[in-house]
């Protein structure tokens, strides 16, 4: 009980005494809960508080007066109450406070849903901190996978408390692990965790599904009893990727890890996933390989830049006219005209053999090297052929050997020599015979 309200009822009751007035009789009324709780008036115990009635307190003098209530589990209460002769008995209400409890609830393994009187609290580890002290309490333990536990629980008073239950399987437990690791565990539909992971399995099995990005779902129905502790390795298989090839230019023939696939744009399916090695072959571009990382399920694109290894051979000739082949092949002639040159396109880096023809001319040959992007000009002086190709008996028996020039009807000019002619009549002619074969 409070001493300081104690000692101000006494010091009242005493300046009453001291004026000399005679007290009044006069009551107090308490009503209220928990019933049983103890009044006390001014220090002293006075009754206990009745459910049905009041708890009555007789012959107070007027004043202030110190009530106090208590009981079992509850806060108690100190008031003054003020009686004055003008009221015969005055009524006062108490509700005294429950005192709670602190109790710490935890389960081995955590997790577990605490309930009371069909209420949920939370789940473990728990703090309780709003029951009343004194009652025992029925708590109900749950967790998917284990028996339901029910412990009873007792705070008699604010001291903390810890209760620890250890719960028993209700399933079998299934420690899960993959390669890769990560995949995500499903049972009966039912996300359970990321490996590796241990998940329980219900009486009667589950079907559990292994899901992982890039990689083929994996399902696998297991039985186990309740109690049993198993593990299980699952190995997931990727799923197959998409690879497209494309080339600028186009055209060129694309290789996979040394297999022809097509030519770009070339789209190759179901390529398993790792390090491949991609081969780009067009004529007159450089040969292109890349190594390339494909990830499961992946669709990537691969670009190349072909780069050029073609040059070009300009060719003149003195005269014009002359034809022109590279490596044996006729690629045109040389014409009269304001450039005089036969330019000959896309031509493969190396060495390549240019000959020109011209006839009254000895044909040249020349070997150049073509550089990629690069341009060879390639000029030619043609040397007239004096070589004999006619050969005329005269009459008298003589024979005259030349390059034939002309002839008409008077007469034919053979050239005997560089830049000599001779003009041989028709009637002194036998014969005309051609050395050419």
């Amino acid at each position: 009980m409070n001493g300081k309200f104690l000692k101000g009822a006494l010091l009242a009751s005493v300046a009453l005494a001291l004026m000399g007035a005679k007290p009044l009789p006069l009551r107090l009324d308490v009503t209220g809960r928990p019933e049983g709780a103890k009044v006390f008036v001014d220090g002293t115990l006075r009754g206990t508080l009745q459910e049905s009635s009041a708890c009555s307190v007789m012959q107070l003098a007027p004043g202030l007066h110190l009530l106090h209530v208590e009981a079992p589990f509850h806060w108690p209460l100190d008031t003054y109450v003020r009686l004055d002769e003008s009221e015969s008995f005055v009524t006062k209400a108490v509700d005294l406070k429950p005192e709670c409890g602190l109790v710490l609830v935890k389960t081995k393994p955590a997790g577990a849903t605490v309930t009371y009187s069909g209420s949920s609290l939370g789940t473990t580890p728990l703090l309780l901190s709003t029951l009343p002290c004194g009652p025992t309490y029925t708590l109900e333990l749950s967790l998917n996978g284990y028996k339901k536990t029910r412990v009873d629980v007792r705070m008699p008073d604010r001291t903390p408390l810890v209760r620890e239950e250890e719960l028993v399987l209700d399933s079998g437990q299934l420690s899960c692990t993959t390669e890769p690791a990560g995949a995500t565990v499903f049972v009966d539909g039912i996300e359970r965790g990321v490996t590796p992971v241990d998940v329980l399995i219900p009486r009667g099995g589950a079907v559990l599904t292994f899901r992982l990005k890039g990689f083929q779902d994996v399902e696998q129905s297991v039985g186990m009893s309740a109690g049993e502790r198993r593990k299980l390795a699952v190995k997931m298989d990727g799923l197959p990727a998409r690879l497209t090839v494309v080339t600028e230019p186009e055209k060129a023939k694309i290789y996979l890890d040394g297999n022809f696939q097509g030519k770009s744009p070339v789209t190759v399916d179901a390529v398993k996933s790792g390090a491949h090695e991609i081969r780009a072959e067009l004529p007159g571009y450089a040969l292109a390989t890349r190594t390339v990382e494909i990830a499961n399920g992946g669709d990537t694109t691969e670009k190349f830049t072909m780069e050029s290894i073609l040059g070009r051979i300009e060719v003149s000739t003195e005269p014009v006219g002359a034809k022109v082949s590279l490596d044996d092949r006729v690629v045109g002639t040389t014409r009269y005209g304001e450039s005089r040159i036969l330019t000959i396109e896309n031509v493969e880096a190396g060495e390549h053999t240019v000959k020109v023809f011209l006839d009254g001319y000895l044909p040249q040959s020349r070997t150049v090297k073509v550089e990629a992007k690069e341009t060879k000009q390639l000029p030619f002086t043609l040397k007239r052929d004096t070589t004999a190709d006619t050969e005329i008996e005269l009459i008298d028996g003589s024979r005259v050997s030349g390059l034939f020039k002309r002839e008409d009807d008077e007469q034919v000019v053979l050239e005997i020599k560089s830049g000599v002619e001779r003009p041989i009549p028709r009637a002194n002619i036998r014969k005309v015979t051609s050395l050419r074969k």
